[in-house]
């Protein structure tokens, strides 16, 4: 991080000259004020968006600006028909291969809490790149009780459930919270990183 301003100067020539004799304090007063801006803009710390001082429109240049996350809307309610398979329906009903799916039902309002809830998802470093169960559930975890996307510690995952019931599919049974809704859309709308080739299916 830079906490030093390059100064600006005054050429050498000019110095000694009494017709610019306001040119001096001109640099050093543009000097001062440019390391001024550097200090205020050094402790507003941007990256770390879980300060209180980053929200509503900075928290979403810096969502999007620095991490390349722009904030989501999430839709809940989707649902879809397993249509386009041959002999699945009658003729001249559905054209095959297609899907028909409904339009959503259900809107939730993207917080700041939310937000930060999903940025700390998509680029926590702190359990790893593998994954594994316990790398979904710290995840799962960190995201239904870190408040404004604080990156807890977590000891243990007692309260969440990750099964395989069959292959690439997945379902974690989660604690039926306020932010139980918003968790499950956000998996559904992609909105939170998980591998893609695994289908994820969630309970509380």
């Amino acid at each position: 991080m830079i906490t030093k301003n390059l100064p600006s100067y005054l050429y050498q020539q000019y110095s000694y000259d009494d017709t610019t004799q306001y040119l001096t304090p001109f640099f050093d007063s543009y000097n001062s004020f440019s390391q001024s801006n550097l200090d205020r803009l050094n402790n507003l710390n941007l990256p770390v968006y879980i300060n209180s001082n980053i929200s509503g429109l900075l928290l979403d240049w810096v969502g999007q600006g620095i991490y390349g996350f722009p904030r989501p809307s999430l839709a809940a309610g989707y649902t879809a028909s397993n249509l386009g398979v041959y002999d699945t329906i009658p003729y001249d009903v559905e054209a095959y291969s297609r899907n028909i799916t409904s339009q959503p039902t259900t809107f939730y309002t993207v917080t700041d809490d939310f937000y930060k809830r999903m940025l700390t998802w998509n680029f926590y470093k702190g359990d790893g790149f593998q994954f594994n169960n316990q790398w979904l559930k710290r995840r799962v975890k960190r995201f239904l009780y870190g408040i404004n996307g604080d990156p807890l510690q977590i000891e243990n995952t007692y309260e969440i459930s990750v099964t395989n019931p069959s292959k690439n599919n997945f379902t974690i049974d989660i604690p039926d919270l306020p932010i139980s809704p918003i968790f499950e859309a956000a998996i559904q709308e992609g909105v939170l990183y998980v591998p893609f080739q695994y289908n994820f299916t969630i309970t509380y």
